[in-house]
């Protein structure tokens, strides 16, 4: 047997830390690089780094962290050690050392909520299991993995390995194969820091690509900027495995106003004062590397989220086009509020994260979920009972009769089953006065179908798949 001790894992977290000062948290970087060899960016006000199990006292080397920051930087402190990140990260929370082997019973007793924090988890999943009696992560990590997996899908059954102790991948990544890794070299060195931004993100298109067509994704992310002074600056950020190109280029932004390599205001390293900064301090190559590479399905992306070369140029195009334009000028369909199909069909900016729901809930008389796969056309039709006669839509909110058959296009098929009506009325209080009744169909076809009663005729306004 090998007599190399198993790795272990140390977070470090400033409690005090604004959250959105991300170029600043580069000193408390600089710090920890004096005691380490690799720093691991979790997000700005966090970080990790290796340790080796057995190599020293830990609690020593906590000690002499925190004493590092607090001196270098004025900035408190919170220190967790533990064999796996997850464990770490929580033990950061309470500065607390879990002890080899002991992350599983160290998470076990914590609370459901503390899922969040494996970024693979909402928040309405920690209500759903809280509902359920699932108050702890122990009790989470008991229920049965097919049963998670089935009723939350794959992310949230990846957190259920992360809760038991499972996934504790080691911080220090392998070097990634030299063809995953792009660089840009510009013909006149980068002068400012936005000129570095403008290329990051036609550069991190470019790794999201090379990813995409070996159906891979990376868990890290290096940048590395070399100026003309001979500088080499690299620092590794955690990033999630379904960050798009965007993403990727804004943590490369954060780094570079970090670093302050060619800010143009006479803060870089070994630079003069000067508005177009120093000849020295101008970037000549800026490159990412990916770390960490996994398989997009073991990233949880889905059977479906492959990308051809013809997608993955068809969004380069529409990331260029917003940042031509700006985020809301590339829209993609959306639901939005409404009873109606028609008031429903909205748009939003392509990918911009949904607005939160109204504090209200759901839309008042909106039609249950799930909603028609094919809307528009509004074809008339007919609904008739057995008889033959015409089926109306009564004021009083009921049909005049069952329906048995639709008449459409000149074909008459039966139904084999049915739902509603529901009728609508609104708008009564501003002039614009409408009335309108809903009904599911089911035709002998297997065909679905809802339909519409407005003015006494009937019309298909969607269909079911």
């Amino acid at each position: 047997m090998s007599g190399r001790a198993p790795s272990r894992t140390l977070v470090a977290r400033l409690p005090d830390w604004d959250g959105d000062d991300a170029a600043g948290f580069a000193p408390v970087l600089d710090a920890l690089d004096l005691l380490t060899p690799y720093v691991e960016v979790l997000e700005p006000g966090c970080a990790a780094v290796p340790l080796r199990a057995g190599a020293g006292d830990e609690a020593a080397f906590c000690e002499r962290l925190i004493d590092t920051v607090a001196g270098l930087v004025g900035q408190d402190c919170l220190t967790g050690v533990a064999d796996g990140l997850f464990a770490a990260v929580l033990a950061a929370r309470e500065g607390r050392i879990v002890p080899p082997g002991g992350d599983a019973a160290f998470l076990a007793g914590r609370d459901i909520t503390d899922l969040r924090f494996t970024g693979l988890v909402e928040p309405e999943d920690c209500e759903t299991l809280q509902h359920l009696g699932v108050d702890t992560l122990g009790a989470f990590t008991a229920l049965p993995a097919a049963a998670v997996a089935e009723r939350f899908g794959s992310q949230v059954r990846r957190a259920q390995r992360l809760a038991a102790g499972e996934l504790a991948r080691p911080l220090v990544p392998l070097p990634a194969a030299p063809e995953f890794s792009v660089e840009a070299v510009p013909e006149t060195p980068f002068t400012t820091v936005e000129q570095a931004v403008v290329a990051a993100r036609p550069l991190a298109e470019r790794l999201t690509a090379v990813l995409d067509a070996h159906r891979l994704t990376c868990t890290r992310l290096t940048v590395t900027a070399r100026t003309a002074a001979g500088l080499v600056r690299e620092r590794t950020w955690q990033v999630d495995p379904t960050a798009t190109a965007a993403d990727l280029a804004r943590r490369v932004r954060w780094q570079l106003e970090g670093w302050h390599l060619a800010a143009g205001d006479g803060s870089a390293e070994g630079g003069s004062a000067g508005g177009d900064g120093a000849e020295g301090d101008a970037v000549t190559v800026l490159a990412l590397a990916p770390g960490g590479l996994i398989g997009v399905l073991d990233a949880a992306r889905g059977l479906w989220d492959f990308k051809d070369a013809a997608t993955a140029r068809a969004e380069a195009a529409l990331r260029h086009a917003q940042t031509l334009l700006g985020p809301e000028a590339v829209r993609i369909a959306a639901l939005t509020d409404g009873r109606g199909l028609d008031e429903r069909a909205g748009t939003a900016a392509w990918e911009a994260e949904p607005p939160p729901p109204a504090p209200s809930g759901p839309w008042p008389g909106v039609l249950a979920g799930p909603p028609p796969a094919v809307v528009g056309g509004a074809e008339d039709v007919e609904v008739l009972d057995a008889s033959g006669a015409r089926v109306r839509a009564l004021a009083r909110g009921d049909l005049s009769a069952t329906p048995a058959a639709v008449s459409l296009g000149g074909r008459r098929f039966r139904v084999s089953g049915w739902a509603g009506p529901w009728p609508v009325s609104e708008r009564w209080w501003d002039g614009r006065a409408r009335r309108y009744t809903r009904l599911q169909v089911e035709l002998a076809d297997g065909r679905a179908a809802l339909l519409a009663c407005e003015g006494g005729q009937w019309r298909a306004v969607g269909w079911y798949d």
